[in-house]
């Protein structure tokens, strides 16, 4: 027995419910399938994993003005009775297959066989797109979530908490002193792929990015996804973490930073990508 349905049938379905109350949204999102598929698929997954979080995910994104995609509440009720402490919005961002090749090295094509290799990580492509999205994600007096997702045939190995936890870091290095027979087993970073810190005065560490509360990694694979959470240490706006249960997020476990050494820690004991079916998105029961 099988759960959920392929990714079409979400592309298809998500349509469908853009149709019912955002026809110029859904015009842009036919488009935006024919010649960006890659981007369709992450705002479709992404916009269904919110409905299966309860969280009632309303169209922000106004095609002529612009915005965060969606604005999500995770209490009931009348829309207008909700608090506003329990609103947050959600940019769904995608990463391009053919950059997830160049960085990876890894072609975008399921293997005859499984075999074994080296492999570039994709840390660099999640900074960029945070870098591309912080400004879009300030102004907004709540909480902001960046969802980055990728279909890419290799992304199970690419997306995982690895990755998350070297998003937050950047990419560890180790040193050795030439000439040294001596092993330093301390990992060291540079910051320099860090989504939300980089190095400040006198060899502190400093926050940047503030505007993103945190970024979710979603790597989709035929009828799911599964996902992983990075939490901002020191953001504009935190970001509820109840409001998405059962994902992992991973944070800084001392903030600020004390004698430069970057500790972190996962919210959820075992850490393991939070898998989320894709169910056809359910249609409005309302127009806004």
């Amino acid at each position: 027995m099988s759960f959920g349905t392929d990714i079409e049938g979400m592309l298809n379905s998500y349509s469908e419910y853009l149709h019912h109350g955002h026809p110029e949204n859904a015009k842009r999102f036919d488009e935006t399938r024919g010649s960006a598929r890659e981007s369709a698929v992450a705002e479709a997954v992404v916009f269904g994993m919110l409905q299966g979080f309860n969280v009632d995910p309303r169209i922000n994104d106004d095609v002529k003005t612009g915005g965060a995609d969606f604005i999500c509440c995770a209490s009931r009720g009348p829309l207008v009775k909700r608090l506003p402490q329990d609103r947050f919005v959600v940019e769904a961002t995608s990463l391009s297959p053919d950059a997830v090749t160049d960085r990876s090295q890894i072609p975008n094509e399921v293997p005859d066989e499984v075999s074994g290799g080296a492999f570039g990580l994709v840390t660099r492509n999640i900074c960029n797109k945070a870098k591309d999205k912080a400004t879009q994600l300030g102004g907004y007096s709540m909480p902001r979530v960046l969802a980055i997702a990728s279909s890419h045939a290799a992304i199970a190995v690419l997306f995982n908490g690895a990755t998350a936890t070297w998003a937050l870091v950047s990419d560890p290095h180790w040193k050795q002193e030439i000439g040294s027979n001596a092993v330093d087993t301390a990992e060291y970073t540079d910051l320099e792929k860090s989504v939300f810190m980089k190095p400040g005065p006198n060899g502190t560490i400093v926050a940047c990015r503030k505007s993103i509360s945190a970024i979710l990694l979603v790597a989709v694979h035929g009828n799911k996804s599964e996902v992983w959470g990075i939490l901002h240490p020191e953001p504009a706006c935190p970001l509820n973490i109840a409001f998405l249960p059962d994902l992992p997020f991973v944070r800084v476990a001392q903030w600020p930073v004390v004698g430069g050494k970057i500790l972190t820690e996962w919210v959820v004991a075992s850490p393991t990508g939070h898998g989320v079916y894709h169910f056809p998105i359910r249609l409005p029961t309302t127009t806004r």
